[in-house]
């Protein structure tokens, strides 16, 4: 499905392009990209600094001289996620992302091989726009989804919304976003 600018990704489209990642390694970037709806510059700048993840609060504090409006931003998480990113970290791993090239040929291929339609039109905002779509879809508030997500403009963030999801759908997103904030 493709908003007004950026294609946004039905929850089995996303685990079908899970399923095609060949590293566990990939698949946490993708998920992290995915669960927090973070820019890739500030994905590569959190891969150098796994310390700004804070479990137990569920969030990601990025200081604001890497972030796009330079102010802190703080950067929900479902707990679900958090989980997830907390044992991987703890497991010594790192998130190790590439230049931005490489990485958005290597979704555009792995949705490709998911079978996805329309996989050129995948980018590297379209795993941030999925869950802000989602995040909406599952009723969190406005308000509060623009400040995690680092917007500054109502009028930037509604174009990015997708609601044209079926009931099935509805309920896998909720699944997905469940405890958030």
């Amino acid at each position: 499905m493709k908003t007004e600018f950026y294609r946004v990704l039905k929850p089995q489209e996303a685990k079908c392009i899970i399923e095609k990642i060949p590293k566990m390694k990939h698949k946490m970037c993708f998920k992290t990209e995915l669960f927090t709806g973070m820019r890739y510059k500030e994905l590569q700048h959190f891969s150098e600094h796994p310390e700004w993840f804070k479990h137990e609060r569920k969030l990601i504090i990025l200081p604001g001289k890497y972030t796009k409006t330079s102010e802190e931003r703080k950067v929900n998480l479902t707990p679900q996620f958090s989980e997830i990113l907390y044992y991987y970290l703890e497991g010594g791993n790192q998130l190790e992302y590439p230049v931005y090239q490489t990485w958005q040929a290597n979704l555009i291929r792995w949705a490709s091989q998911a079978g996805i339609k329309d996989s050129i039109n995948i980018s590297g905002g379209t795993l941030r726009k999925t869950w802000e779509s989602w995040l909406l879809e599952s009723g969190y508030a406005e308000i509060r989804v623009m400040a995690s997500q680092g917007h500054t403009s109502a009028t930037s963030f509604k174009h990015y919304y997708n609601n044209d999801w079926s009931p099935t759908e509805r309920e896998q997103i909720k699944k997905e976003t469940a405890g958030w904030m």
